[in-house]
C-alpha cells in the first residue's frame, strides 16, 4: 500500500506559468490542478490536503521559481466556506 499521492510538478509549473498575476494562493493552484477547492474543515494539518499541497509548494519553492508571502489571507472556497491560504509570488 502507498502512504502517498502523486502530484506532477511540471503540471504545477504550467499552472503557475499561466497564471496572468504574479501572485496567487495556495487554493489558486490547487482550483486549476484538481478542478475545484475546498476546505478541510475539522481535520488537522497533517491530514489535510491543502496544508499538505502547500507543504509540497514551500519544499519545492525553488524548482517552481515561486515564494511564499506572509501572511495568509482570508478566502472563501467553492461552496463559501471562509478558510485561509498561503499566498505565493512568482520569481522573476
Amino acid at each position: 500500500m502507498k502512504d502517498y499521492l502523486p502530484v506532477s510538478l511540471n503540471k504545477i509549473s504550467e499552472i503557475i506559468k499561466d497564471f496572468p498575476t504574479n501572485e496567487f494562493t495556495t487554493a489558486d493552484i490547487i482550483c486549476k490542478y484538481s478542478g475545484g477547492f475546498f476546505s478541510n474543515v475539522g481535520t488537522p494539518a497533517s491530514y489535510s490536503l491543502n496544508a499538505q499541497f502547500g507543504k509540497l509548494l514551500q519544499r519545492n519553492s525553488n524548482v517552481l521559481k515561486i515564494t511564499n508571502i506572509p501572511p495568509k489571507v482570508e478566502i472563501k472556497d467553492d461552496i463559501g466556506r471562509k478558510t485561509k491560504s498561503s499566498v505565493w509570488q512568482k520569481n522573476t
